[in-house]
């Protein structure tokens, strides 16, 4: 019995760390927080936009092949002047019995132009799949900036709020003393609940902005999120970003459709040309000749066309309607492109300024913030200062480190659109 326990014991053990061990393993990728690629990969891991588009596009490559086929067949099968009197079918010579095959050939080649409009309608979808996933990175990108954001506010705030409680605690300390007075005790106290009440603003901010990430991540948005900022490498070309443009998924589902469109008028020309069918028909017939011989049997073969003469208000209205349809997808893909182009300004400009700014914060404000800072609060601490000196300092120190913040944030989201500009970069 104990040497059963024995060897039962240790697989209990093994089986235990097994298990820890998976689900180590299974949660290796987020050990250190979700990371931005990490929230990407899993945006983009079965999206039911995406998935939308692409079975509509294997539909449309489907019906591409259908529509390069030949139609069906017809068979046909009957009699032909039966008499009435006797319904005999060896009475009269005309009677037949009728077997007969009839194939239509439809017109020039609408079959292969049809096939190829379709298959240009399904390379135009893959194109805004492929532009859907990267909308989908941009707005993961957005997101997630937005909660490293509320984050990096939140720290700052906190680190607001301990500075003003010892503003606080050393007026009360003054005031106690008889070296302060009661107003700077209350104007401290003011300044420590206006810091709580931002932390309040900011961390609502940040749920909502994590519950926008979660649309597309799903609840591991509100776990911890990797800390540093991402790293976005773009394209500062301008020239370069518009000549790419043309490349673009979202421009080239348009692209695609401005040829489907193009096909659709060569498709259209066709109806100018005959349509033909092919009968063949076997009439079988009873009886016999007056010689006593039997009644030979008849073989018809006959060819079927129509003749496209009065196309003015047929064939040419549908030409000149195709054309229409031609020339607006034509407009809509170039007003896509001249938009884009203007982002591509909007954005760069931006992108030049968030950086100066950036750079002006990092070298001139922030330090000279931080240094004003705590030369206040010796100055406050020697009684040579007034407290609400100290109070502008610190308030102008930390709002210039929230200000930081949101604009390093800002300038992130600038260039997170400019990769979504960059197409298939991105």
């Amino acid at each position: 019995m104990f040497k059963m326990h024995e060897r039962i014991i240790p697989r209990l053990w093994w089986a235990f760390f097994c298990a820890v061990g998976l689900a180590l393993c299974s949660t290796s990728g987020f050990s250190d927080g979700l990371t931005l690629e990490g929230a990407e990969q899993l945006a983009l891991g079965d999206d039911p936009g995406i998935l939308q588009v692409r079975a509509r596009q294997r539909a449309l490559d489907e019906l591409s092949v259908a529509a390069g086929q030949l139609p069906d067949p017809q068979v046909k099968l009957g009699l032909v002047a039966l008499p009435t009197d006797t319904f005999h079918l060896g009475q009269e010579p005309m009677t037949q019995v009728q077997v007969g095959v009839m194939q239509k050939f439809p017109r020039g080649e609408s079959r292969e132009l049809a096939s190829q409009q379709l298959g240009l309608k399904s390379e135009g979808l893959d194109a805004r799949a492929r532009d859907q996933a990267l909308q989908i990175r941009l707005a993961v990108r957005e997101h997630f900036i937005e909660v490293l954001k509320q984050q990096r506010l939140g720290r700052i705030n906190a680190d607001a709020i301990g500075a003003f409680t010892e503003v606080a605690d050393i007026t009360r300390d003054y005031y106690s003393t008889g070296r302060g007075q009661q107003q700077d005790v209350l104007q401290a106290a003011v300044e420590v609940a206006k810091a709580e009440d931002r932390a309040s603003r900011i961390a609502q901010q940040e749920e909502q902005a994590r519950a926008r990430l979660a649309a597309w991540v799903g609840d591991i948005a509100f776990s911890e999120l990797a800390d540093e900022w991402p790293e976005l490498a773009v394209q500062t070309n301008a020239p370069v970003l518009k000549q790419g443009l043309v490349n673009h998924p979202r421009v080239r589902s348009l692209q695609k459709n401005v040829d489907a469109a193009e096909t659709g008028v060569a498709l259209a020309r066709q109806r100018y040309k005959p349509e033909f069918g092919v009968d063949l028909t076997y009439g079988g017939r009873g009886g016999r000749n007056p010689d006593g011989r039997p009644r030979t049997d008849l073989l018809t073969f006959m060819v079927v066309m129509d003749v496209p003469l009065f196309t003015e208000n047929r064939q040419d209205r549908v030409v000149a309607a195709r054309v229409a349809e031609s020339s607006a997808a034509l407009y809509e893909r170039d007003d896509l492109l001249r938009s884009l182009r203007s982002e591509v300004d909007v954005h760069l400009a931006a992108l030049n300024r968030q950086h100066q700014r950036l750079e002006r914060f990092e070298h001139i404000l922030l330090p000279e913030a931080e240094f004003s800072s705590e030369a206040s609060m010796n100055a406050f601490r020697s009684s040579v200062s007034d407290l609400t000196t100290l109070l502008r300092t610190r308030l102008t120190e930390f709002n210039l480190a929230l200000d930081y913040a949101r604009l390093r944030a800002e300038h992130l989201k600038t260039r997170a659109r400019l990769r979504y500009l960059e197409g298939n970069r991105s």
